[in-house]
C-alpha cells in the first residue's frame, strides 16, 4: 500500500501544492477570534478607531475617546469599519479577518508575479514560504495589525515597476506606482514615500536612466499621489486643521531612529537586527547560507529579475538596519524579494547536489521531527492537558506530522513543499495548544470592561481626567454602549458615571460602583459616581499623564 500512494504522489506532485492550500483555511482561521484584543499591540488601536468612527458617524477624522488621533491614516480602518458592517457585529474575528485575506492576496500575488521568470513550482513555494514563516505564522497572522496589508500594497508596488519597466511602458509605471503609494500612505503615512522613493531611485540610478524620473510621466504619477491624498486632507480640513497631522505623522517615523534613541542603542541595534531576523523568519532563515554561495553575485548578474529584488531588499532594508526600533512587521514587503533569490538558488544548487541544499534539507527535516515529539506531551502537560479532545488532536498532529515527515524523507523533488505543509499543521496544533492556555489571561480583561459598561447603564459615563485607560478597555465599553467613551475634565456631578483611576481622587469623594483592571499595568480601575466633597474636590487630585 504505501508503495502504491508513493507512486500516485510522484505522478501527482499538485497533491502536496492542494493539500497546503487547503491547509491554509483552517491553519488561519480555526482560533482567529479566540482570544480578545487585549494584546500588547497595535491591534487594540485599530480595532476602537474604527469603532468610534462608526458609533460617532465621523469616518473622515479618526479620534480615540473621541480625541483626534493623529498616529496614522484612515484607510485600514476604513476597511475595518466596511467588515463590520458586513458582518453586523464587532467581534474580534470581524476585526482580523481582513488580515487574513490580506495575506492570502498577498501569496497569491507573489505566485502571480514570479511564475512567468521561474515557473510555478518555484513561484508557488516562494509564496508559501513567506506564509508560513514563523513570525508571520505564529503571531502576526491572528492579530488584526496594518502591516500585513500595508506591506502587500507596497510589494505590489515594487513588483508593478520591474514588471512596467521591463516593458518600456513608464506612464504606467509611474501611474500604477504611485497609486498604491497613495492607497498605502493613507494607511501609514511617510513610510510608503521612503519606499517608493528609495525603489525609484536605486532602480532607475542602477540602470542608467535617472533622467526619467525628471520625465512628465514621473510627475504625473506623483500629481496622481497629491490628487489622492490632498483630496482627502482637503475634506479632512472642514472637520479639523492641519496642524498636528504631518508633525505627527513625521515623529511617528523619526522616534524609532537614531534621533531618538542615541549612538549605543544605534551600534547594538546593527549587529542585533540580522540575528533578530533570522529568529522571527525561522525556519526558513535557514536559506540566508546562500548568501555565502560561490556565484551568488553571478546569478544576480545573470537575472536582471533576481538582481531588482536585490536591490529593492538591500537598499529598502537600510533603512530599518539602521532603526533601533524596528520591527519585522515592518518589513515583511522586503522578505518576499529575499526570499525569491534564496529559494531560487536553493533550487539551482539541487540540480547539483550542493552542500547546502543538502544543509537545508537536513535542518528542515530537524524541524519536522521536533513537530512530531512536540505532540507527545501536550495532553500531558498541565497547562495543555484541559484541551478539549486533546488526546485525538494530538494523535492528529502526531500522524499527521509522522506521515508528511515520511513523505519528505521518500519524495525528495517535493520536499519544499512538503515541509511547508508540515508548517501548516503545526500551526494547526499551534491553534490546539497554545492559543487556549492563553484566553483566561486576556479574557478577564474583556469581561471586565464589558461588565463596567452595563454597570454604568444606559447614562453618561466619561473618563474622569487623565485616568490611565488603554485602547482594548475603550473598545469594548464603547461596543457595548455604543457612545463614545471621552474624557471630562470640567462640570462633574453626582448623577453621572466616572470612569475612575483611583489614584486621582481619596476614596470618601465617590461610591465604588464596579472594580476591574487593565491589561497592561495590571492597574485597578473602577466605575463610580462622584459625591458632593468629590464633585468639589475637583482641581485638587494629583494629575496622572494618559
Amino acid at each position: 500500500m504505501p508503495s502504491k500512494v508513493l507512486d500516485f504522489l510522484k505522478r501527482n506532485p499538485w497533491f502536496f501544492y492542494a493539500f497546503s492550500v487547503a491547509m491554509l483555511f483552517p491553519a488561519l482561521l480555526w482560533h482567529l477570534g479566540f482570544l480578545a484584543i487585549n494584546f500588547p499591540t497595535d491591534e487594540p488601536t485599530r480595532a476602537v478607531v474604527a469603532l468610534e468612527m462608526i458609533v460617532s458617524h465621523n469616518y473622515i477624522t479618526p479620534t480615540i475617546n473621541g480625541e483626534f488621533y493623529y498616529n496614522k491614516p484612515p484607510l485600514y480602518n476604513w476597511i475595518i469599519v466596511a467588515f463590520y458592517k458586513m458582518a453586523g457585529n464587532y467581534d474580534e474575528f470581524t476585526l482580523r479577518l481582513p488580515m487574513v485575506i490580506s495575506l492570502l492576496l498577498f501569496g497569491l500575488t507573489i505566485f502571480l508575479f514570479l511564475k512567468n521568470h521561474f515557473g510555478k513550482k518555484q513561484a508557488f513555494i516562494v509564496a508559501i514560504l513567506f506564509i508560513t514563516s514563523g513570525r508571520i505564522l505564529f503571531w502576526d497572522s491572528f492579530l488584526g495589525l496594518i502591516d500585513i496589508t500595508f506591506s502587500w500594497l507596497v510589494y505590489s508596488s515594487f513588483m508593478f515597476i520591474y514588471y512596467f519597466h521591463h516593458r518600456k511602458r513608464y506612464l504606467a509605471l509611474f501611474l500604477v506606482s504611485y497609486l498604491l503609494t497613495a492607497a498605502t500612505f493613507m494607511m501609514k503615512g511617510l513610510p510608503s514615500l521612503v519606499f517608493q522613493g528609495i525603489t525609484l531611485l536605486v532602480f532607475f540610478s542602477y540602470n542608467r536612466e535617472f533622467k526619467k524620473l525628471f520625465s512628465w510621466k514621473h510627475f504625473a504619477g506623483i500629481g496622481l499621489f497629491l490628487v489622492i491624498v490632498g483630496t482627502y486632507y482637503l475634506i479632512y480640513l472642514r472637520h479639523n486643521t492641519l496642524d498636528n497631522v504631518f508633525v505627527t505623522l513625521f515623529s511617528e517615523s523619526e522616534k524609532r531612529t537614531i534621533v531618538n534613541y542615541g549612538w549605543f542603542r544605534f551600534v547594538t541595534h546593527l549587529f542585533t537586527f540580522p540575528l533578530e531576523m533570522f529568529y522571527h523568519f525561522f525556519p526558513w532563515s535557514i536559506l540566508w547560507i546562500f548568501f555565502f554561495r560561490k556565484g551568488f553575485r553571478k546569478s544576480l548578474h545573470d537575472h536582471p529579475f533576481l538582481r531588482f529584488n536585490f536591490l529593492v531588499f538591500t537598499f529598502n532594508i537600510i533603512i530599518y538596519w539602521t532603526s533601533p526600533e524596528s520591527y519585522p512587521r515592518y518589513i515583511f514587503m522586503l522578505f518576499p524579494p529575499l526570499f525569491t533569490i534564496l529559494v531560487f538558488m536553493f533550487f539551482e544548487d539541487l540540480e547539483k547536489n550542493g552542500i547546502r541544499s543538502r544543509i537545508v534539507e537536513y535542518f528542515l527535516l530537524g524541524v519536522m521531527i521536533l513537530g512530531i515529539v512536540a505532540a507527545i506531551p501536550m495532553p500531558l502537560l498541565e497547562q495543555t492537558n484541559f484541551v478539549d479532545h486533546a488526546w485525538i488532536k494530538a494523535g492528529i498532529l502526531f500522524s499527521v506530522m509522522s506521515i508528511l515527515t515520511y513523505f519528505y524523507l521518500k519524495l525528495k523533488p517535493q520536499r519544499m513543499i512538503i515541509f511547508a505543509a508540515g508548517m501548516l499543521m503545526l500551526r494547526v496544533g499551534f491553534d490546539w495548544f497554545i492559543i487556549p492556555p492563553r484566553y483566561d489571561d486576556f479574557q478577564v480583561h474583556k469581561v471586565g470592561a464589558l461588565k463596567a459598561a452595563e454597570i454604568a447603564g444606559d447614562g453618561v459615563l466619561s473618563i474622569y481626567k487623565n485616568s490611565e485607560t488603554e485602547h482594548a478597555t475603550t473598545f469594548y465599553i464603547t461596543a457595548a454602549r455604543q457612545q463614545l467613551l471621552k474624557r471630562k475634565f470640567d462640570n462633574f456631578n453626582t448623577a453621572d458615571s466616572y470612569y475612575l483611576d483611583p489614584r486621582l481622587l481619596p476614596p470618601d469623594t465617590y461610591e465604588t460602583l464596579f472594580d476591574f483592571q487593565l491589561y497592561r499595568h495590571d492597574q485597578p480601575l473602577k466605575i463610580v459616581k462622584l459625591n458632593e466633597k468629590g464633585v468639589s474636590y475637583v482641581g485638587k487630585e494629583i494629575e496622572i499623564n494618559p
